[in-house]
């Protein structure tokens, strides 16, 4: 927790006389008490019939004893405390009134000797100056002999000076709400504020928070927290002590935290949910706690108990991403509406992610002499999308153009298709309206088929190029996963995390993945279509552009294929094909002597071998000290066949040398 409130010096805060007086008219009656302990002095009940007026309500006083609903008898205890630390002669006085020299300070048996309408249930644990830890015994086996200690942060906020509690820091942090939010994420947090006022005592001011991200959570919390006037503070479940005594003292130190600041606390789950051991814990605290809360985290946490009401992120719709583009941008009047609705239709970022994009291309604008402000927003929107889709998979950023393409033109017609198709997407779905009527399949999806080296990954590298996309490629082995629901939960996560843009998804060999649904014969059987039939739930769904590949067409789902909208078969390159491949994959400043690509083409290898031939001749060429001729490409070849397996024939290689 950090400490947010310089507070003011004792002696000048306000509500500093109204304690002073408290303090003094307590210590007058230590000092009545010890006057009747004197000889020939009687009973001394008169002395202290009367007990200290009612602090003002304004006063930190005021406000502790009405927080906490304190007694008259027990606000004088927590005020003999206090007069320990504030006035230096509160020892010797408590030592004459309690007759023994050996305890010059305050103890329970003092206060109900001296102390006005004493009752025993004041010191009880539950009671609240023990329960909130206002006061405490310094040794529990002596509860009535032992020293009086008043907690250091309960004596702060008496002399009004509220310093948030040390042992807290480190542990919670305090978040404050942007200044604007969208309509959406505003309405969450009005339900969260309704939920905490009117919950009553039967339903505990708890919400729990799905969806999103964890800052967009924050930011509807924080906004929550504002609306009912109070801080938000954050917690995480990994921090959260495991041991029942610890998390106790944890909750009971935080209740009383909320209640002096006040604020509400967020508490981010993540994935605690897969440790048995933190799920209990995150149970534990949130059944305890009766101050307001939010339990955040990506998802509902399943079968969990002390719940409360339900609230989810709202997904932003472009109407809303386009005002924040628009408010992000209005001092750059360089970015014109036109580019940021190209923005809205490629990027699906939350509030707090497009103005990180927008500072940052703002940084770039005013590095540069003479910028192009849209490709800096677009680039910013590029940066901020592709950090939710690095740990998923392996981003290749594109180089290719469509000249390193060799393919039949009817190939090459379907692949410009397919990117007027993404290109477009703003027009077509939002300003023709096409996106209210279909609603679903809106999403790009496109299969590339055809063998080892025929181009297929090459192709989507230069559809990203055109598109200025970063191209991911999808780590199958980190996707499926053996444990039932897993692979649910990787697929989720790929899929949420492209939804933000800026990426095209290359699924390759996607038929490991989106294979045919099986005769369930068993629960491995069953779980696995389940797995399919997720997956082709997700694929319709969404909304960006992802290429799945495959060496084998037919061994592909039948029900997978009617939600592809493009399908391209990549064929084997023919002789002048694969002539072609060999012009453009030989750079025009490599040395060279005597390479002819009409004899190279007579190998029949895909492009994907092509390259590996050529950068291998090119090496051989280079240990030499001499040009590339066609005797490198020769060993070069008979490498490459080697890894294939096969054997050059006489035909492949007739006229080389």
């Amino acid at each position: 927790m950090t400490a947010d409130h310089d507070g003011d010096a004792p002696g000048t805060a306000p509500g500093h006389a109204v304690l002073t007086a408290a303090v003094r008219d307590v210590l007058a009656r230590i000092d009545a008490h010890a006057a009747h302990l004197g000889p020939g002095t009687g009973d001394d009940t008169a002395a202290r019939a009367h007990p200290s007026p009612a602090p003002a309500t304004d006063s930190p006083l005021g406000t502790l004893t009405a927080c906490f609903g304190l007694s008259p008898f027990e606000q004088d205890i927590l005020l003999l405390a206090a007069a320990f630390e504030l006035d230096p002669t509160t020892g010797a006085r408590c030592a004459v009134a309690c007759g023994d020299p050996a305890r010059p300070y305050p103890t329970f048996s003092l206060a109900l000797a001296a102390l006005t309408d004493p009752h025993w249930s004041a010191l009880t644990p539950v009671a609240p100056l023990r329960r909130w830890r206002l006061v405490e015994p310094s040794d529990e086996t002596r509860l009535t002999s032992s020293r009086l200690r008043i907690d250091e942060r309960v004596l702060h906020f008496l002399v009004g000076a509220p310093y948030p509690d040390s042992r807290l820091r480190g542990l919670m942090r305090r978040a404050s709400p942007p200044d604007e939010l969208p309509d959406s994420f505003l309405r969450a947090a009005a339900d969260i504020a309704r939920s905490w006022t009117t919950g009553g005592l039967q339903r505990p001011p708890r919400v729990e928070l799905t969806g999103g991200d964890l800052p967009s959570r924050t930011d509807i919390a924080a906004a929550a927290a504002r609306l009912t006037g109070v801080e938000l503070y954050t917690v995480n479940a990994e921090d959260l002590p495991t041991g029942p005594g610890e998390r106790d003292a944890l909750t009971r130190l935080w209740e009383r935290e909320a209640i002096l600041l006040p604020a509400a606390l967020l508490l981010e789950t993540g994935e605690a949910d897969r440790d048995r051991e933190r799920t209990a814990a995150v149970d534990a605290f949130t059944g305890g706690v009766t101050v307001p809360l939010v339990v955040s985290g990506p998802d509902p946490r399943p079968g969990a108990v002390h719940r409360g009401e339900r609230v989810s992120v709202p997904v932003l719709s472009p109407e809303e991403q386009l005002t924040l583009w628009s408010q992000a941008f209005a001092d750059i009047p360089a970015v014109t509406g036109e580019q940021l609705r190209s923005l809205v239709a490629q990027f699906s970022l939350p509030p707090h992610t497009i103005r990180s994009a927008a500072a940052a291309a703002r940084r770039g604008i005013e590095a540069e002499a003479s910028p192009d402000a849209a490709h800096l927003a677009w680039r910013a929107g590029l940066t901020e999308a592709r950090i939710a889709l690095d740990e998923l998979g392996r981003r290749i950023e594109p180089r290719a153009g469509w000249d390193d393409l060799v393919l039949p033109g009817s190939q090459l017609v379907v692949l410009r298709e397919i990117t007027a198709h993404v290109r477009q997407r703003a027009t077509v779905h939002q300003e023709w309206g096409f996106e209210d009527v279909l609603r679903r399949g809106l999403g790009v999806t496109s299969l590339f088929a055809g063998g080892s080296g025929t181009g297929k990954t090459l192709a989507a590298e230069v559809i990203a190029g055109e598109l200025g996309l970063d191209l991911f490629v999808i780590d199958l082995s980190q996707v499926v996963s053996k444990y039932i629901g897993e692979t649910e939960k990787n697929l989720r996560r790929v899929f949420d995390a492209a939804e933000r843009g800026g990426a095209l998804l290359l699924f390759d060999e996607a038929d490991s993945l989106f294979g045919k649904r099986s005769e369930v014969r068993d629960s491995h059987d069953r779980y696995a279509n389940l797995e399919v039939s997720y997956l082709l739930m997700r694929m319709e769904a969404y909304r960006g552009l992802a290429v799945l590949t495959t060496n084998m067409k037919k061994a592909l789902d039948p029900a997978f294929m009617r939600r592809i909208r493009f399908v391209v078969d990549f064929p084997f390159p023919g002789a002048a094909e694969r002539a072609e491949i060999w012009r453009r994959v030989v750079p025009a400043k490599a040395p060279t002597s005597g390479l002819d690509p009409q004899r190279l083409a007579q190998l029949t290898v895909a492009g994907g071998s092509i390259r590996n031939i050529a950068l291998s001749g090119a090496f051989l060429a280079a240990e030499e000290g001499t040009e590339v001729r066609m005797r490198h490409m020769l060993a070069a070849a008979r490498t490459e066949y080697l890894k294939l397996d096969r054997s050059l024939t006489p035909a492949e290689v007739r006229g080389w040398v």
